[in-house]
């Protein structure tokens, strides 16, 4: 692997039924899979396939759960995952800006990193995975993307924050990426930084698809672009 890749992104939702049900009818996917792992954080999840990228629909299964706190302030873009070739050159880069390891654990001989949302504008959960696998769920027995699903794979994200270029340059210098112009950072995907008008944190992303679109689901942005958009 040579450099960072944008694999996943996680919506926060009140009811994973309502809201898996929405992104399967946009996606034409069938229904997804779970993460088991995360019951012990008191939360359900149903991740869609939507090629060698993933969307996942995460909601509280708890009262304790964690994710009440950011869904006081609605439902919306929660994380976005990357896989990376080196999480502890990472680790050291994210220091020298400041930017804090919120968690990190070993999982099934992959290292899980998440940074903290406060310096980036949205929680990073950038990932080494063991030599030979894309992400974690390759060897998973999961459902397959459909021939005929209406959409392809997950090709850039919106990031709203107060300083949209100093954010890029935090991100690019932590993930070892190079500036996609003054406020995006190429990463296998594109990872743009908007101002924030409102709700912060992911915003927006965009999914291959024939013909361009708009769509909302649990206040996340979600644009069809084509190939020559992408």
């Amino acid at each position: 692997m040579s450099g960072p890749e944008l694999i996943q992104a996680t919506i926060a939702a009140r009811s994973l039924p309502d809201t898996a049900e929405q992104a399967r009818a946009l996606f034409g996917l069938p229904p997804g899979f779970p993460d088991p792992e995360l019951a012990d954080w008191g939360i359900v999840n149903e991740i869609l396939g939507l090629g060698r990228t993933y969307v996942e629909i995460v909601a509280p299964s708890s009262e304790t759960s964690a994710l009440h706190r950011f869904l006081a302030r609605g439902e919306g873009g929660y994380v976005v995952g990357m896989k990376v070739p080196d999480t502890d050159a990472m680790i050291e880069r994210a220091a020298e800006r400041g930017v804090r390891v919120a968690h990190r654990q070993e999982f099934h001989g992959a290292d899980i990193v998440q940074l903290h949302p406060g310096e980036l504008g949205v929680m990073l959960e950038a990932d080494r995975l063991p030599d030979g696998k894309d992400w974690h769920y390759d060897d998973w027995d999961v459902p397959a993307r459909p021939a005929d699903a209406a959409t392809g794979d997950l090709v850039a994200v919106d990031i709203a924050v107060e300083d949209p270029a100093g954010t890029a340059e935090v991100w690019a210098h932590v993930l070892d990426a190079e500036l996609d112009g003054p406020a995006a950072v190429r990463a296998g995907g594109v990872i743009r930084f908007v101002p924030a008008e409102g709700r912060r944190g992911l915003v927006a992303v965009d999914v291959l698809a024939p013909e361009a679109s708009e769509h909302t689901i649990a206040g996340l942005l979600v644009r069809c672009v084509t190939e020559e958009k992408a």
